[in-house]
């Protein structure tokens, strides 16, 4: 994390005056043992005035101001002496977080609310980072100590689905991986054939 990068400050902030909010983000994964560095706060918040409202008094008392990149889509971002706060700002985005969530404690007195991995791992695919996306959901299945059950195929799946299951054949290839890396798997070699130099 860079040096001045103070999340629980930032965090603190946002508790202190009842903001909701979901993180979401680098520092999410990171919540849950996902190892990721990053130089942001990433929340979702519920978008109804009163909250809105609490937030801008959050920011006021962080002394943040509009960040140079806040004009994106459903994002706006703010720079405070404790680090960069990105808001999403997505309708309905926030209820679907807000629902799986859990609670841990940042020390110093901060209760966050996290979002799932499922979830984060969801945000990730639709941002396009399948690579985080791929390590989120293998840290999911860990969790869960499950392994997703395949599906039958359809004769003509929608495209969505396709990718669905393209993503998880790669979740599946990265825990092999990963397995075997750490010794829990051996690895099988095919047995020459007779006639076949080995």
């Amino acid at each position: 994390m860079p040096e001045g990068f103070d999340p629980i400050r930032i965090l603190a902030g946002l508790q202190s005056h009842g903001v909701s909010y979901v993180l979401v983000g680098g520092l999410g994964a990171a919540a849950h043992g996902s190892p990721v560095e990053t130089d942001d706060v990433d929340i979702c918040v519920s978008n109804d005035d009163d909250n809105l409202g609490r937030l801008s008094l959050a920011l006021g008392q962080l002394g943040g101001f509009p960040s140079p990149e806040a004009a994106r889509e459903h994002r706006v971002s703010f720079d405070t002496p404790a680090g960069r706060l990105d808001v999403l700002e997505s309708p309905g985005e926030f209820e679907a977080l807000s629902e799986n969530a859990i609670e841990v404690d940042g020390g110093h007195g901060v209760r966050i609310r996290v979002a799932a991995l499922d979830d984060l791992a969801r945000l990730k695919r639709s941002s396009g980072d399948l690579s985080a996306a791929v390590r989120l959901s293998a840290l999911a299945g860990e969790a869960a100590g499950t392994r997703e059950v395949e599906r039958p195929l359809d004769p003509d799946p929608p495209a969505k689905s396709r990718i669905e299951r393209i993503l998880r054949k790669l979740e599946d290839v990265d825990t092999y991986l990963t397995e075997v890396n750490s010794g829990e798997r051996p690895i099988r070699r095919k047995k020459p054939q007779p006639g076949q130099q080995g």
